[in-house]
């Protein structure tokens, strides 16, 4: 069989190995249509094509066969026609599409998102998904090497915990991730290393691809607002040939905290005896004074209130400070009628004796009512009595 070149489709030509045949002699009697002589051949591609010496008429007495005589003819099935057989698109590949499959450009719109500033590193604010082309179905086949890649461009990594690959963006506190997923099950995350080597067909199956939007500075270091660029994309790639590239457009971030209105309270408390105070633990003097906050909507807002002369006190009884003159008594803060418990000064949310002050059904100015009272601690001696209170609020 001498070279020659078939067109199956206008995006793949296919090109022919020699095939040197003998002559051959045909036995008289033999059927139209029979099989007489299978010649297989094998380049690069997995799939291989079967050349078919097939009888197109009988014979009475024996002739010879050429390979050049118009007696024989080319089966191929329709899988190695899609790329997989004795043909090669270029010196190099070893992977190629199946008809009619091409490189696809997958682009994830991101809405503006709007978060609490203490939300917890690593939580995952926006997820979204594209479905494959096709959804399901064959879309490539390799030969040896077969060498896949999953790769992150135009961002630094932040991040691989358990090959969970997260990478910086243009505003500080939001990280990107890149995946993969099929059959209602995320893949792998695009990143350093998601690399291997399969030889045979690639096929997607309820196939997706995803970015997801994540917190990735420690909590109380909050986000700044403003328009996260588009810089970072991800590449699957067979071998030298591109299938996937997954992009996302730019989105606007906005953090949601208060302002406080009273940012110093002083809190007047009335003069106290002994005789308002007969008993330990017994209270007197309850005095109201309000916090005021104006908050964005949306956000819930935990407070942490600190001894500021004993920072480790995690009672109800905020101790006296050191300038004071009096001793066998504290002060209370009670807020809905219940003492508050004082805690660490941290924003982390479910700190020590931290609770909730704003619900985020609220929005813009509000007004927390609290109440300051004595608490007799034991044997009580006169003199002044002054305490410091500091509190930290934590945005989630």
């Amino acid at each position: 069989m001498s070279s020659s070149e078939l067109k199956f489709s206008p995006t793949m030509r296919l090109h022919w190995n020699t095939i040197s045949l003998p002559p051959l002699k045909l036995a008289p009697g033999v059927s139209n249509g029979s099989d007489y002589m299978k010649i297989y051949t094998q380049l690069r591609r997995p799939c291989r094509y079967c050349v078919t010496l097939i009888s197109t008429q009988s014979f009475k007495e024996t002739r010879s066969m050429h390979p050049r005589n118009n007696i024989c003819k080319v089966l191929a099935s329709a899988a190695c026609l899609l790329g997989l057989g004795a043909a090669s698109l270029d010196a190099d590949a070893s992977c190629s599409f199946a008809d009619p499959q091409t490189a696809h450009v997958y682009t994830i719109t991101i809405p503006p998102q709007s978060l609490s500033r203490d939300v917890p590193v690593g939580t995952v604010l926006y997820k979204g998904e594209v479905p494959t082309i096709p959804v399901s179905g064959l879309y490539a086949w390799c030969a040896a090497p077969g060498i896949y890649l999953k790769s992150v461009t135009g961002s630094t990594l932040i991040s691989s915990t358990n090959n969970v690959f997260t990478y910086a963006t243009s505003i500080d506190g939001i990280g990107i991730r890149f995946y993969e997923g099929n059959n209602g099950n995320r893949g792998s995350y695009f990143g350093p290393g998601i690399t291997g080597n399969w030889v045979g067909s690639w096929n997607y199956s309820n196939s997706y691809y995803g970015v997801e939007i994540v917190r990735t500075q420690p909590t109380g270091v909050g986000p700044s607002s403003g328009t996260v660029a588009a810089t970072a994309y991800a590449t699957f790639t067979l071998d030298q040939l591109l299938v996937a590239t997954i992009q996302f457009t730019p989105f606007e971030v906005g953090v949601q905290t208060c302002t406080v209105t009273t940012p110093s309270i002083n809190v007047d408390m009335p003069r106290a005896h002994t005789r308002d105070l007969p008993t330990v633990n017994s209270t007197y003097g309850d005095t109201t004074f309000n916090m005021g906050l104006n908050c964005a909507a949306g956000v819930k807002v935990a407070m942490t209130i600190t001894d500021a002369s004993q920072p480790n006190n995690t009672s109800t009884t905020l101790s006296l400070g050191h300038d004071s003159t009096a001793s066998g008594v504290g002060y209370q803060i009670v807020n809905g009628g219940v003492p508050i418990a004082f805690g660490p000064d941290s924003a982390v949310p479910g700190a020590a004796n931290q609770f909730v002050i704003v619900p985020p059904s609220v929005s813009g100015a509000y007004s927390i009512p609290l109440v300051g009272r004595y608490v007799r601690t034991g044997t009580m001696v006169p003199g002044s009595a002054k305490a410091y209170a500091t509190f930290t609020m934590s945005y989630q």
